[in-house]
């Protein structure tokens, strides 16, 4: 057996049961715990470090549900972030049900969190070495003819399972025709219903082992550890914590989730991660040398202009390669041709940008919605948090409107950067054209719309991006609208205006017409059908009388 020790982390929300288990691992040589943390942002800050681990140890709620789902959701998140990194499982409440949402999560290794450290230890070691545990659960005893069957059954069952393995090897290839795709999972559903009958039939289920490494056949080799992605390192100061937090709800995903076109969403995740961590450094350096004094008196768009050409050009140059000079004063030249651009559709709605650099460099106290906060309250943290998140997006979604209008056809940037399905020209294309409705519908729709109903729209960070509305009076921006934007306004007055009438006019007219169907028709109709009936019966009366 390799000398290398198995790193391990327990998450659990009970700090008691962390302990005892973190003292019974303690007396087996071969483990080393680097650390442990419940489910809060303190535990994903401490994760992100740096840390290099084999499993990580998740610990589910006692006979709570709720507990339950959200330590599932949590390995989700991980499972998401790191999708190499094994994770283990301590729950409670055992049914094959849970099993298979459990294996579905991607979970590596399960056992039940009354289990003794024994078999916790035999779970922890199998997962660590590449391979799954599922914690044995009593059995009723398969009856006679069960085994019998089992037994004649057996090398038609190994083929079934063979054969699965197959087409799930040939779905994993990306270049399979859209024809052999449905084909072969088609064939997969019958495969499974038949593996289904035949498992309920014999009570037993057939594993196939993992087909052995010729090289290290005979000893087992621990599998390789996987190093969690470090986030940026931020300056020890009052704005530390705000900047970990947003750095935190970058690496959770940034996927939209809303209905809103962004510049960003042709990148890979890990990239949109990357860009976002790049600019959010950036603006925490910017901070450190703002001066403190005459605060409200600075040009912030001057620092908003250097961090994102800042931004433009390290992120060009990570992908591209390294510049000559006269390529260098090509791309600062450029970058300065599409400031004015990029202002116009992007930077002029970013919200909030003098209250967040006040904040950060260090005006005390906060006003939201003409309320005056601590510093330090609850309040102003979230708020600025949300400018936080609402800047970097905005900044994002800068960097790559430039790339996009001059790089977007660089074959490099296509296989480094893009996801996949925007790899081809013509959905490059269309995802272009996308994006310039976006800005003319923003320009002459949704921002006139948004000052008259006097508020703001930001990008935050919840498990992904999603938008929130602010209020805040917009009298002046009001005034100033001409032209389209204008009259945007004005429909909207007048569709206001006039929906209560036409919701009325509806209303009577709707009435109108139940009363005209029932009363009118609906009655006429019941009269005549009624003199149609009394009408047969008496023919029948005559029939029978003269019979």
């Amino acid at each position: 057996m390799t000398p290398d020790k198995i790193k391990l982390f327990i998450v659990d929300r009970d700090s008691i049961f962390r302990l005892g288990l973190r003292t019974a691992i303690a007396q087996y040589p071969n483990f080393a715990i680097v650390g442990e943390g419940d489910m809060s942002n303190d535990t994903w800050r401490e994760l992100t470090q740096g840390l290099v681990l084999n499993v990580l140890v998740v610990g589910s709620g006692f006979h709570d549900s709720t507990l339950e789902t959200s330590s599932l959701e949590f390995c989700q998140q991980v499972r998401q972030l790191y999708p190499r990194l094994p994770l283990f499982l301590l729950t409670t409440n055992f049914t094959p049900k849970r099993l298979a949402k459990i294996k579905s999560l991607g979970i590596n290794g399960y056992c039940d969190r009354s289990s003794s450290i024994n078999t916790i230890i035999e779970g922890l070691h199998t997962v660590a070495y590449g391979n799954t545990y599922w914690q044995n659960n009593p059995k009723t005893r398969p009856k006679l003819w069960q085994t019998a069957l089992s037994r004649f059954s057996q090398s038609g069952r190994i083929e079934l399972e063979e054969t699965l393995r197959e087409i799930d090897e040939r779905l994993s290839n990306p270049n399979l025709s859209d024809w052999d795709r449905v084909f072969l999972i088609g064939r997969k559903r019958e495969l499974l219903t038949a593996r289904w009958l035949s498992n309920r039939l014999v009570a037993e289920e057939i594993v196939l082992s993992e087909i052995p490494d010729e090289a290290n056949e005979g000893k087992l080799v621990l599998s390789t550890p996987t190093e969690l992605t470090p986030l940026p390192v931020f300056a020890d100061s009052a704005n530390k914590t705000i900047f970990e937090r947003v750095a935190i709800d970058i690496q959770l995903g940034l996927s939209n989730r809303t209905n809103i076109p962004l510049e960003i969403d042709i990148l890979q995740p890990e990239i949109q991660k990357s860009l976002c961590h790049l600019i959010l450094k950036r603006i925490g350096d910017t901070v450190t040398q703002i001066p403190i004094a005459n605060i409200l008196e600075q040009n912030y768009l001057d620092y908003l202009q250097d961090v994102w050409s800042w931004s433009i050009e390290a992120f060009f140059t990570q992908y591209y390669g390294q510049l000559t000079l006269e390529e260098e004063q090509q791309l600062s030249n450029l970058i300065e041709q599409e400031f004015t651009t990029v202002e116009q559709n992007i930077f002029n709605y970013i919200y909030g940008i003098p209250e967040l650099f006040a904040y950060l460099v260090g005006e005390p106290g906060l006003t939201i919605d003409n309320v005056i906060y601590q510093s330090d309250a609850a309040e102003s943290i979230a708020h600025i948090e949300f400018l936080l998140h609402n800047l970097v997006i905005h900044l994002a979604n800068g960097v790559m409107q430039v790339m996009l209008n001059n790089f977007y056809d660089l074959e490099n940037f296509k296989y480094q950067l893009y996801k996949l399905e925007y790899k081809s020209d013509r959905q490059l294309a269309r995802f272009r054209n996308q994006l310039s409705w976006k800005y003319r519908q923003e320009k002459y729709f949704e921002h006139p719309q948004n000052i008259f109903e006097s508020r703001h729209r930001l990008f935050i960070l919840s498990n992904g991006i999603r938008t929130l509305f602010l209020y805040a009076p917009r009298k002046i921006e009001l005034e100033q609208l001409s032209g389209v934007p204008w009259l945007t306004t004005i429909v909207i007055e007048i569709r206001d205006a006039i929906a209560p009438l036409a919701r009325k006019f509806i209303s009577l007219t709707g009435s109108g017409v139940v009363f005209v169907l029932t009363q009118v028709i609906g009655k006429g109709l019941g009269l005549i059908g009624k003199g149609i009936i009394q009408g047969i019966g008496s023919t029948l009366k005559d029939v029978n009388r003269r019979k």
